[in-house]
């Protein structure tokens, strides 16, 4: 005999007192729960038997990608999943404990019944549970349906427990509810893809950073001989940083001025950075040799835009450590260029001078054997 829908008023559904209206007859007294009881209920997953799929597992720990929002068609293979799940009214109502419905609502929604005194088929008892969830608040709605959503998913053991046992239903409504999650996960994926190509897109790369240097090296080639000096000193200072080499900028030092240092390998290395009409001559090399000896173990490069005179190596202190570079004009534009880049020149030039004593190296790098 089908059962018919008790003529009283609806249920209460304010959260302070889950209680019947007048006119609603309960099987059986209960005892009501005070209202703070409930409020803070821990939520524990309903796992009413089977071992957990490999997809289950993994929804289980990443509750991000969970249901945010309840359609209603969602919403119906929650309750035709529930209700058919299980086939005692008994493992219903711990079902329900268990992911976190208060036990008040849960004692007097289990205590309705028709006009002839039969209680709420278990699918009957779903709908009464969601209209009271709908009009209390949303967040215990939303965690006792992600609890619902994750017992059905996570369920594999579809064996029904009388023949009358309609578990084919909820087994249905499980993998329906798997594929609207593994839908989910692909599409908070893409979105995840997008946003981190978006993220990456805003980051110049070098090679798009070194087009706008080579657009100011280039303006910087026109200008009068004292202005080349000081875009010479913005251009090296820039391309130190899309390098990725710690730079920093000139600056001035008890009387002597500085176009600069850099820090590679674990070394400073003072910068000269000369821009002439002319070749650089010994007595500059020689002043900034003076330079470098003068700091504690540090080293120096002078970048000569337009090279050296004959005997300027000749010109530097002997019997010394080696510890100034020397760099022209084509290394840097070759850099500059795209030829190679600035590590790649720094290491070419340590290797001539460490190992061959030449403190000016070759324009070309060999390339490994």
């Amino acid at each position: 005999m089908g059962t018919v829908e008790p003529r009283p008023g609806p249920i209460s559904t304010h959260k302070s007192a889950w209680r019947l209206e007048p006119g609603a007859r309960p099987m059986r007294p209960q005892a009501m729960t005070p209202a703070r009881a409930w409020q803070n209920v821990s939520v524990a997953p309903a796992f009413p038997g089977g071992r957990k799929s490999a997809a289950g597992r993994r929804i289980h720990h990443n509750k991000r990608k969970m249901f945010d929002v309840f359609t209603e068609q969602i919403e119906v293979l929650i309750k035709d999943g529930i209700a058919n799940l299980y086939w005692y009214r008994g493992d219903l109502r711990k079902a329900w404990l268990r992911v976190g419905v208060p036990k008040p609502l849960c004692d007097q929604i289990y205590g309705l019944h028709d006009e002839q005194g039969n209680p709420h088929s278990k699918r009957k008892q779903m709908d009464k549970l969601y209209d009271c969830l709908r009009n209390a608040d949303y967040n215990l709605r939303l965690r006792v349906s992600r609890e619902f959503v994750r017992a059905l998913i996570e369920h594999t053991n579809f064996v029904p427990q009388d023949p009358k046992h309609r578990i084919e239903i909820a087994e249905r409504a499980a993998l329906k509810l798997r594929e609207f999650v593994a839908a989910q996960e692909s599409e908070q994926e893409e979105k995840e893809r997008i946003q981190r190509q978006a993220a990456a897109a805003k980051v110049p790369s070098y090679h798009d950073q070194l087009a706008v240097l080579r657009e100011s090296f280039e303006y910087a080639l026109s200008l009068k001989p004292q202005q080349k000096g000081y875009a010479l000193e913005k251009i090296f200072t820039g391309l130190m940083r899309i390098s990725g080499i710690q730079v920093q900028e000139p600056f001035s030092n008890k009387g002597e001025q500085l176009d600069g240092a850099i820090k590679y390998d674990s070394k400073y290395y003072i910068v000269e950075l000369k821009w002439f009409a002319e070749k650089l001559e010994p007595k500059h090399i020689g002043a900034f040799y003076f330079k470098v000896e003068g700091k504690m173990d540090a080293r120096g490069i002078v970048v000569a835009m337009n090279g050296y005179t004959d005997g300027v190596l000749e010109t530097l202190p002997k019997g010394k450590e080696l510890k100034v570079l020397l760099l022209d004009g084509n290394h840097l534009a070759n850099v500059i260029y795209g030829q190679y880049r600035f590590q790649e020149l720094l290491d070419h030039a340590i290797k001539c001078a460490s190992l061959n004593g030449q403190l000016y190296c070759s324009h070309k790098i060999p390339q490994p054997a």
